[in-house]
């Protein structure tokens, strides 16, 4: 059986704002053995799969400067924290990024990014009949594209390369599985 490593210590190495680091130190409970890891501290984030009345999945394709290219993803975002409920935090992604709401919003799963050295987690929401309310409204740093897309074509998209955002191509496959698309 699997068991958790005792954090003995943690110390910040670095604050981003967005995101910070920690060196904790752990001990193996298999063999006591102590190590240092480092540890990627960030707020959660919220992705939603949305789809129109007519069935057409609504994505965005922005500019993402850890790889210096644009990427079609589903909206999502950080969730903004203390008093903000998850399905608020998600309706309010999607507003903001595609002006695209109402609909019905229902919960697909949580998930771990990266847990290897990320701490937060991802909840993602399928949101169904969805309609456009106004316009986008990105914020200061974000360049949107809103893109609409036959659910047929996902497939395609990402056996090109245009769609490789890991985590955009797993809530697909999230609200595939449970029959959503």
């Amino acid at each position: 059986m699997i068991r958790p490593w005792p954090r003995l210590d943690s110390q910040p190495v670095f604050d981003a704002g967005l995101f910070s680091v920690t060196r904790d130190r752990t001990r193996s409970p298999r063999t006591g053995h102590e190590r240092d890891v480092y540890v990627l501290h960030m707020v959660d984030w919220l992705m939603t799969v949305p789809l129109t009345e007519q069935g057409e999945l609504v994505m965005v394709r922005q500019y993402r400067h850890g790889s210096g290219e644009a990427s079609l993803e589903i909206p999502g975002g950080l969730h903004d924290g203390a008093g903000e409920r998850h399905e608020a935090g998600a309706a309010r992604e999607l507003a903001e990024e595609t002006g695209y709401g109402g609909g019905v919003l229902s919960f697909l799963g949580e998930l771990r990014p990266q847990p290897a050295l990320m701490s937060n987690r991802v909840r993602i929401y399928l949101a169904r009949g969805v309609r456009r309310m106004a316009s986008a409204q990105p914020d200061a740093g974000e360049d949107i594209e809103v893109v609409l897309l036959d659910p047929s074509e996902i497939a395609a998209r990402i056996a090109s390369g245009e769609m490789n955002n890991a985590m955009t191509v797993t809530a697909l496959a999230l609200a595939r599985f449970g029959g959503q698309l």
